[in-house]
Protein backbone atom coordinates (compact mmCIF):
# COMPACT_ATOMS: atom_id res chain seq x y z
CA UNK A 1 0.00 0.00 0.00
CA UNK A 2 1.47 3.32 -0.46
CA UNK A 3 0.72 6.18 1.49
CA UNK A 4 0.47 9.74 0.40
CA UNK A 5 0.45 12.89 2.39
CA UNK A 6 -1.73 15.99 2.46
CA UNK A 7 -0.03 19.33 2.72
CA UNK A 8 -1.80 22.14 4.83
CA UNK A 9 -2.85 23.46 1.26
CA UNK A 10 -4.62 20.33 -0.03
CA UNK A 11 -2.31 19.64 -2.54
CA UNK A 12 -0.88 15.92 -2.72
CA UNK A 13 2.13 14.48 -4.61
CA UNK A 14 1.73 11.23 -6.54
CA UNK A 15 4.47 8.30 -5.44
CA UNK A 16 6.95 7.78 -8.24
CA UNK A 17 5.32 3.87 -8.38
CA UNK A 18 2.39 5.63 -9.46
CA UNK A 19 3.63 8.41 -12.02
CA UNK A 20 5.69 5.18 -13.81
CA UNK A 21 2.67 3.06 -14.16
CA UNK A 22 2.02 3.55 -18.59
CA UNK A 23 -1.57 4.14 -17.86
CA UNK A 24 -0.70 7.47 -16.10
CA UNK A 25 2.41 8.60 -18.25
CA UNK A 26 0.20 10.49 -21.14
CA UNK A 27 -2.39 11.91 -18.56
CA UNK A 28 -2.12 15.53 -18.49
CA UNK A 29 -5.83 15.53 -16.12
CA UNK A 30 -6.60 13.00 -13.75
CA UNK A 31 -10.19 12.60 -11.83
CA UNK A 32 -10.80 11.60 -8.56
CA UNK A 33 -13.77 10.07 -7.45
CA UNK A 34 -15.29 9.48 -3.70
CA UNK A 35 -17.49 6.62 -2.94
CA UNK A 36 -18.04 6.69 0.53
CA UNK A 37 -14.75 6.91 2.47
CA UNK A 38 -12.40 5.45 -0.44
CA UNK A 39 -11.05 8.09 -3.22
CA UNK A 40 -10.48 7.20 -6.58
CA UNK A 41 -8.08 8.28 -8.36
CA UNK A 42 -7.45 7.75 -12.68
CA UNK A 43 -7.17 9.00 -15.47
CA UNK A 44 -8.66 11.24 -17.13
CA UNK A 45 -8.48 9.49 -20.52
CA UNK A 46 -9.24 6.44 -18.60
CA UNK A 47 -11.35 3.86 -21.27
CA UNK A 48 -13.42 1.17 -19.75
CA UNK A 49 -13.06 -1.93 -20.99
CA UNK A 50 -15.01 -5.58 -20.15
CA UNK A 51 -11.86 -7.59 -20.11
CA UNK A 52 -11.29 -9.18 -17.02
CA UNK A 53 -7.16 -8.85 -17.58
CA UNK A 54 -7.63 -4.89 -16.84
CA UNK A 55 -7.90 -6.05 -12.80
CA UNK A 56 -4.78 -6.70 -12.73
CA UNK A 57 -3.19 -9.44 -10.25
CA UNK A 58 -4.88 -12.87 -10.48
CA UNK A 59 -6.64 -11.69 -13.30
CA UNK A 60 -3.68 -10.23 -15.40
CA UNK A 61 -2.76 -13.24 -17.34
CA UNK A 62 -6.16 -14.37 -18.11
CA UNK A 63 -6.10 -16.72 -21.06
CA UNK A 64 -10.22 -17.43 -21.40
CA UNK A 65 -12.03 -15.08 -23.08
CA UNK A 66 -16.18 -14.53 -21.84
CA UNK A 67 -18.79 -11.93 -23.40
CA UNK A 68 -20.99 -10.35 -20.84
CA UNK A 69 -23.47 -12.39 -21.31
CA UNK A 70 -22.01 -15.88 -20.87
CA UNK A 71 -20.82 -14.56 -17.58
CA UNK A 72 -24.22 -13.39 -16.39
CA UNK A 73 -25.41 -16.72 -17.32
CA UNK A 74 -26.76 -19.24 -14.75
CA UNK A 75 -24.89 -22.09 -13.37
CA UNK A 76 -26.35 -25.71 -13.47
CA UNK A 77 -25.49 -27.61 -10.55
CA UNK A 78 -26.05 -30.99 -10.28
CA UNK A 79 -24.53 -33.79 -8.12
CA UNK A 80 -22.89 -35.04 -10.99
CA UNK A 81 -19.78 -32.79 -10.61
Amino acid sequence: MLMVAISPQGQVTLPNEVLQMSAWRNSGQLVLECLGDTVVLRPANYQKTDDISDLGGFFKNNTVKLTTAELCEPVQLTKDV
